[in-house]
């Protein structure tokens, strides 16, 4: 952990990424209040905030490839610079609502290969045995800096204007891209040019190894963990509690995270990460059966935070044993494709949470869908078993993790 902390572009990495969580959270609350405010329709005030997610998909699906052709760090810059001018665009008075939704679009579409390039370079920077651990310091960075930016967003947004959040972002976009440009040193492009790799390819190599598939299709856990995060407010008044619990519902997940992926930083290698990732698997949906059967708001807390703290943690793990597998000149698209259907996964794991809870009540349909993901866990599981076992994926696995 130490010379982890005194890798000084490890820190310059963090703090871009925290710097970019916070702004991002600062403009949700002001974009959301921005439109809800102009228009009064929630329609329109949700079809902005779902903005500044679905878009992210598609650039990653269509725009990760860039960061495996070109120099992963002036991908990052450019980026930056490109948002930061299209968020402070946001913040003009009288910006129309169509140029808004535009802005907001675009500056979302980038995210997709921002994410990519970001992780791939992570990889690039630290050592096979520093990646797990820079993970999960990264990741609890962020979960501390998105409960930090709902927090501070609400305020300001309220104490001044929904404007002011989003000039902060433009200026955190800014900052993001100094810091980059100072401190994290220049790398040459991971796929030499005139060599491009089809995105096919990249989709083939994901289920080409057992091990691959595995870690792969867990990126789909989010269909049924999302639930907790999805129905708070629905259990909240299924259970007659005040709506204030909505919101310590939806941040407990956050609050047991930092605590978890600060203990996994110190006292779990990277190198036990395989072993770890079958028993990562199952541990989420585990809580959440219970969920139907509880009535006390105190235990919805433990229980949704348990759950979410032990996502984070199978994220982590899953990302990290997702880089190594991935060769050098085709990571950046593979984490772009599996960031992508990740974010996916969250939004029709949502939209079904909703549907079901509308049929059998939240608190049961949180339930039903832990149970669901239990089940779902087992052919990861068994692939992920098959390729630690079977002497094929294993050599494949060595030779990869040789070759970093």
């Amino acid at each position: 952990m130490t010379s982890l902390v005194r890798n000084r572009e490890f820190r310059a990495i963090a703090v871009t990424e925290l710097l970019s969580v916070l702004g991002d959270q600062l403009s949700r609350v002001a974009l959301a209040l921005l439109v809800f405010g102009r228009t009064g329709s929630a329609g329109l005030g949700g079809l902005t905030y779902a903005l500044t997610y679905l878009p992210t998909v598609a650039g990653g699906f269509l725009l990760s490839p860039v960061a495996d052709r070109r120099p992963r760090r002036e991908i990052l810059i450019a980026i930056d610079t490109v948002r930061a001018v299209a968020v402070l665009a946001m913040a003009i008075p009288g910006t129309p609502l169509a140029m808004l939704c535009v802005l907001v679009a675009v500056s979302a579409f980038l995210s997709g290969p921002y994410h990519a390039a970001r992780l791939a370079m992570l990889r690039e920077i630290l050592p096979r045995e520093q990646y797990g651990p820079g993970m999960a310091v990264r990741q609890s960075l962020n979960q501390g800096a998105t409960l930090a930016g709902f927090a501070s967003g609400g305020f300001l947004a309220t104490a001044f204007e929904p404007t002011t959040c989003l000039i902060i972002d433009g200026v955190t976009f800014a900052l993001s891209a100094v810091v980059l440009l100072l401190f994290v040193r220049h790398r040459p492009a991971a796929l030499p040019s005139g060599r491009p790799a089809a995105m096919t390819t990249t989709l083939r190599l994901v289920w080409r190894s057992p091990a691959m598939r595995a870690v792969f299709l867990m990126t789909f856990s989010a269909l049924f963990l999302i639930a907790p995060e999805a129905l708070a407010a629905p259990l909240a008044a299924e259970m007659s509690v005040s709506p204030r619990w909505v919101g310590l519902f939806m941040a407990s997940a956050g609050l047991f995270s930092v605590v978890f992926l600060a203990l996994l930083a110190r006292f779990v290698t990277a190198a036990h990460y395989a072993k770890a990732f079958p028993v990562a698997c199952v541990v989420p949906g585990v809580p959440l059966p219970a969920v139907a059967a509880v009535d006390d708001p105190y235990l919805i807390l433990l229980v949704f935070g348990l759950s979410g703290a032990m996502w984070a943690v199978l994220i982590v793990i899953s990302v990290s044993l997702f880089a190594e597998l991935l060769p050098d000149d085709q990571r950046a698209r593979g984490m772009g494709i599996a960031a992508s259907t990740n974010l996916t996964a969250h939004g029709i794991g949502a939209a079904v949470a909703g549907l079901v809870a509308e049929r059998i009540g939240a608190g049961v349909a949180i339930s039903v869908l832990g149970l669901a993901g239990l089940v779902f866990a087992i052919p990861p599981i068994v692939l992920w078993r098959r390729a630690v076992s079977g002497r094929v994926a294993r050599a494949s696995y060595t030779q990869v993790s040789a070759e970093r």
